[in-house]
């Protein structure tokens, strides 16, 4: 099977007809040359998302925001306007465009009137990604195996700068494959993985954090639902395929045994 370069970034975007992904996934599998050129796909778009995270942290100038708000409707359409007032609404056009692209974050008003963004964090968006193109290997899965337990606390607990506990949760029907290191929000994520009976992949994920959030949440991206909270110097999410009954319950093991 061929393939053009184009294709490997729509696979990631999810924008490939549903035959053509399933051929990709399956050149996955057996080529290490195109899976590493997919992996360093989803590293430019992680640090493009970083990039452009950094630049909704900034708030739209109030300037910027009036002249949005104080443009002169009902303009005749082949009236251009003054230069000035043009290239105001013209940039002020690019600029909302962007904040309600689909880009995470949200416009928020503050009570002087100014637009600021409210961006998330991004990284569990970037943990379904990788659990979209991961959980479809099988020689691949992990980069490395579940005999080497100790090795793989040890090394990613010193990587990524939280005790990484290996839960066991065979109780719930899982069984402990290995695990991988992952970048998500240009932070290194450890990831813990699992299969079920049905050999269906479940990973748990481990991210530093010196604010952990509080409590539990839940969310569907894609076709996967993740269950995310946070515990000592860290957030954790657990990842599987929609509609799983039992991801809360997974999750709920894993906070009290991690």
């Amino acid at each position: 099977m061929s393939w053009q370069p184009e294709e490997l970034s729509a696979y990631l975007d999810g924008e490939l007809p549903p035959e053509r992904a399933r051929e990709i996934e399956s050149a996955l599998e057996r080529n290490p040359e195109l899976q590493a050129e997919l992996e360093s796909l989803m590293a430019v778009d992680a640090a493009a998302g970083r990039a452009f995270a950094a630049m909704l942290e900034e708030p739209v100038p109030a300037s910027l925001a009036a002249t949005v708000r104080n443009a002169a409707p009902g303009r005749p359409g082949n009236d251009p306007g003054p230069p000035v007032v043009r290239r105001w609404i013209a940039a002020a056009c690019t600029a909302l465009a962007l904040l309600a692209g689909g880009v995470g974050g949200h416009l928020l008003t503050t009570d002087k009137g100014a637009l600021q963004v409210a961006a998330g964090s991004g990284w569990l968006e970037d943990i379904a990604d990788y659990h979209r193109v991961y959980s479809t290997q099988v020689r691949h899965l992990v980069e490395v195996p579940a005999d080497e337990a100790e090795h793989i606390q040890t090394w990613l607990t010193a990587t990524v700068g939280a005790e990484i506990v290996i839960p066991d949760l065979a109780d719930l029907g899982l069984s402990f494959e290995g695990a991988r290191l992952l970048v998500a929000a240009g932070e290194p994520v450890a990831q813990l993985v699992f299969t079920d009976a049905q050999g269906r992949v479940v990973a748990l994920c481990a991210i530093q954090s010196d604010a952990p959030r509080d409590g539990f949440g839940r969310q569907q991206i894609d076709d996967f639902e993740l269950v995310s909270w946070g515990g000592d110097a860290a957030n954790f999410v657990v990842v599987g395929d929609a509609g799983r009954q039992d991801l809360q319950k997974i999750a709920e093991a894993a906070a009290q045994r991690t």
